[in-house]
């Protein structure tokens, strides 16, 4: 087993009582659990556990001590692929150190390095413009983590939106190790992860209509005769000839459409996207039967001899 603790502090006016709505309280505790976990499962896998507990209430504008205790399922550090196992007291420092996550997200406003070198023993070189600085590959990993990010988004930023909360401090209450001002709270908000692409393709397909939408960007319902889909319509001849009346629609109308269908990879989890980008016929539902009419015969008349 192994053990460290840290005091987490929140400032501000509207704590010179030395109180703090729970409303506020209760996530941020919550998000400090899950940082640790987060942290301890990226570099450690299932070999070790994590729990954190609040120790104490320090006096002071408002303070949180807690303990990380970590439990390690074989008794024992050991290496895991070649990465060395984090113990309690290294994921403490990886967060909190001189050059730490805290550090590294406030001092460069949570953005993407320009490039990263790899060094020797374990060691990577970070590059922003002209500065740069040498830190362990495991800060790295943590630095890229979206569980990671996420989880320090809760503790950092999402207090300091409250109206009265200006500061927060990670350390002892008399000798912080790492400060973030409310200016500097949006360098810990998630990056937004760029959409990407999977599978892209256009083709003609048919559909019935479920329902319309004539409001600007809401999508129409649409069914290929298996399921039904939520598209957008790009066809503007097509909408205008709709808002003008000149196209009615009943049920069982059939729409001729060149679809896009696109699926994309996000932050959210795979998104599908219908595009109908030109409507090629519009076909009236069936209101009588087709007759076999057979074309006219010649005549006598027409052959005249």
């Amino acid at each position: 087993m192994s053990r460290a603790d840290f005091t987490l502090t929140y400032d501000g006016p509207a704590l010179k009582a030395h109180e703090m709505d729970v409303r506020d309280l209760a996530p941020a505790m919550l998000a400090v659990g899950e940082l640790f976990d987060a942290m301890n499962l990226l570099l450690n896998g299932e070999s070790a556990e994590v729990q954190i507990n609040v120790k104490a209430h320090e006096p002071g504008c408002f303070s949180v001590v807690f303990d990380i205790i970590q439990n390690w399922r074989d008794g024992a550090l050991s290496l895991l692929t070649g990465d060395y196992v984090a113990a309690a007291l290294n994921l403490k420092e990886l967060l909190l150190g001189g050059a730490g996550l805290v550090w590294w997200i406030r001092t460069h406003g949570g953005q993407m390095p320009d490039r990263v070198e790899k060094l020797s023993g374990n060691m990577i070189r970070v590059h922003y413009g002209g500065e740069s600085f040498d830190v362990p590959l495991q800060l790295l990993r943590l630095y890229q983590d979206l569980s990671v990010r996420h989880a320090l988004e809760k503790v950092v930023y999402r207090p300091l939106q409250n109206p009265g909360i200006d500061l927060v401090e990670f350390g002892e209450r008399r000798n912080p190790a790492q400060r973030v001002r409310e200016n500097e709270a949006s360098s810990f908000r998630t990056p937004e992860i760029p959409e990407k692409v999977l599978v892209s393709d256009t083709r003609e397909a048919a559909f019935s209509i479920v329902s319309l939408a004539f409001k600007d960007d809401n999508k129409w319902r649409l069914h290929d005769g298996q399921n039904s889909v939520s598209a957008t319509i790009e066809d503007e001849d097509f909408l205008r000839r709709v808002n003008q009346n000149n196209i009615r629609f009943a049920k069982g109308d059939v729409l001729i459409c060149e679809i896009a269908f696109v699926q994309k990879q996000t932050a959210k989890g795979l998104v599908t996207e219908n595009v109908v980008k030109k409507v090629k016929r519009h076909i009236p539902a069936p209101r009588q039967l087709d007759m076999p009419l057979l074309p006219p015969t010649e005549t006598d008349d027409d052959n005249p001899a």
